[in-house]
């Protein structure tokens, strides 16, 4: 291989590394690092919901939703935390030099059967069913709203 082959190869994988972990504006409060969710929502797309009548949050990546611990609120704008968020959506967050700007990408898995059950209060897990005229409907389409699943089974 030529150098200039090793030098294109290397490039494509240094962009490709930076263009799936944007960096984020980070904004201190309380000595907590935080980033807003419309940076969120735009760089990473990854969206914050507030649980309706509830003074509760959720985060929405491509893995699926789960519950924050914290939002801060100034005005209009929603600050999260990144450990919150690290510890929400499985995230490990890589800072610059300065701790101006954080990097979200995804944290190594755990192996297959460590992962918690599903708990009474806790965000359900996605579910893809077929419904009795045969259309499917899964949860993730339902977010925000509430959902009563009856199941039952005959045999």
């Amino acid at each position: 291989m030529g150098v200039r082959v090793l030098m294109t190869m290397a490039f494509t994988t240094m962009f490709a590394m930076s263009a799936a972990a944007a960096l984020l504006p980070v904004i201190l409060r309380n000595g907590q690092a935080h980033v807003t969710s419309s940076a969120l929502e735009r760089e990473v797309g990854i969206v914050i919901k507030k649980l309706p009548g509830r003074a509760e949050f959720v985060a929405c990546g491509a893995e699926g939703c789960a519950a924050l611990k914290s939002v801060l609120t100034e005005g209009d704008t929603l600050l999260v935390p990144v450990d919150g968020l690290n510890a929400a959506l499985n995230l490990s967050s890589k800072f610059d030099e300065g701790r101006l700007h954080v990097a979200l990408v995804p944290a190594p898995r755990e192996a297959p059967g460590s992962t918690g059950l599903a708990r009474v209060g806790s965000i359900a897990p996605n579910l893809r069913l077929t419904q009795l005229d045969g259309t499917s409907i899964s949860l993730d389409g339902l977010r925000g709203q509430r959902v009563l699943i009856n199941s039952w089974a005959s045999w």
